[in-house]
């Protein structure tokens, strides 16, 4: 089987362990993948859907996986009971559903070793409700796949060394500080867009657009920093 660039970003983060709670599992390929690969020894593949559900459990009988891999329609972490996942993945939805998943299933988000974690979206959310739990960021990657740039972060128990500044909340630090070569590229990019937004807004005087421009150009100028990896 074949997963997409994003997801086996994701499957190559998942470090060993024994149960894979595999949380919006849409076809189910990447439980499949890491039981497989002897990555987790079970899988609990969950869905909100039926429909990706009964793909995913399509996928895991024609892979002959039945024993070690179990679906569950469960909304977010509804349906997993503290301490069954000691590696808790969720990929492939925004960043505010991504956060309230998190939060609601904290219980069981605290009982975990690992989370692995890929929003398509309010990434700073994300970061923080990682952090409220106890958990820190310790890897971070990036892909550029369809048009469309992905980062996916490895969470583990314990506190950062120094706190998030906001802009690393929105924009990461790993990334940023190795200078990984796509996320450069996504920066430089994102900067570039609100340029253009700023000088767009020239000669606008309305107090909404003025107060717009302000927080724009705040944000620029922590995309600057980033980029040029000022303090």
């Amino acid at each position: 089987m074949r997963l997409s660039e994003r997801m086996h970003m994701v499957a190559d983060m998942v470090s060993k362990g024994e149960v894979l709670a595999d949380i919006g599992c849409d076809h189910g390929y990447l439980s499949v993948w890491l039981v497989r690969e002897k990555t987790v020894k079970r899988a609990i593949a969950m869905d909100v859907r039926k429909g990706p559900l009964e793909r995913a459990g399509e996928s895991i009988r024609f892979f002959h996986q039945q024993e070690r891999i179990e679906t569950r329609l469960s909304d977010g972490m509804d349906e997993l009971k503290p301490g069954e996942a000691d590696r808790i993945v969720i990929a492939g939805m925004g960043g505010i559903l991504m956060s309230g998943i998190l939060t609601r299933g904290a219980e069981c988000v605290k009982e975990a070793e690992q989370l692995v974690l890929q929003p398509q979206s309010d990434i700073d959310l994300v970061r923080k409700a990682v952090h409220r739990l106890g958990f820190k960021i310790a890897d971070e990657r990036a892909c550029f796949e369809d048009g469309k740039y992905y980062i996916t972060f490895a969470c583990e128990k314990g506190a950062e060394e120094e706190p998030y500044t906001e802009a690393e909340y929105r924009y990461g630090r790993i990334l940023t500080r190795r200078k990984d070569e796509i996320w450069m590229k996504f920066l430089t990019e994102e900067l570039k867009k609100k340029e253009r937004m700023l000088e767009g807004m020239k000669g606008n005087d309305a107090e909404s657009t003025l107060q717009r421009a302000s927080e724009i150009a705040a944000d620029t100028a922590e995309l600057k920093k980033l980029i040029n990896n000022e303090e």
